[in-house]
């Protein structure tokens, strides 16, 4: 857990007490948002990555691939998210506003 604004959420999204323990245990218990960023600059820079065959790993630490939740290798969330995707880009952005890269 990194402490940023999405922490606040928890407030909003469950009004009252319990809302409000699960916030400030986030924050409690979360890292900074510098701390947050280290795993992310060590997969963009460090060669050990490429080294070891960690592309499109995630990391938990620095140098410490972790597991994905059962969500994250569900393929059909998956689809499910990339059609929502593509219907809010052209709903706000405009029809033309997706470009096939495989053109």
């Amino acid at each position: 857990m990194v402490n940023t604004g999405m922490q606040q959420q928890w407030k909003d999204a469950y009004p009252g007490l319990f809302g409000k323990l699960v916030s400030y245990s986030m924050l409690a218990l979360g890292r900074t948002v510098e701390q947050g960023s280290y795993s992310a600059l060590y997969a963009a820079t460090s060669s050990e990555v490429e080294e070891k065959g960690w592309q499109g790993y995630y990391l938990n630490d620095v140098a410490s691939p972790g597991k994905e939740t059962s969500q994250a290798n569900d393929k059909f969330l998956g689809v499910a998210l990339w059609e929502l995707s593509h219907r809010l880009i052209r709903q706000i952005v405009g029809e033309d506003a997706m470009v096939d890269w495989n053109a």
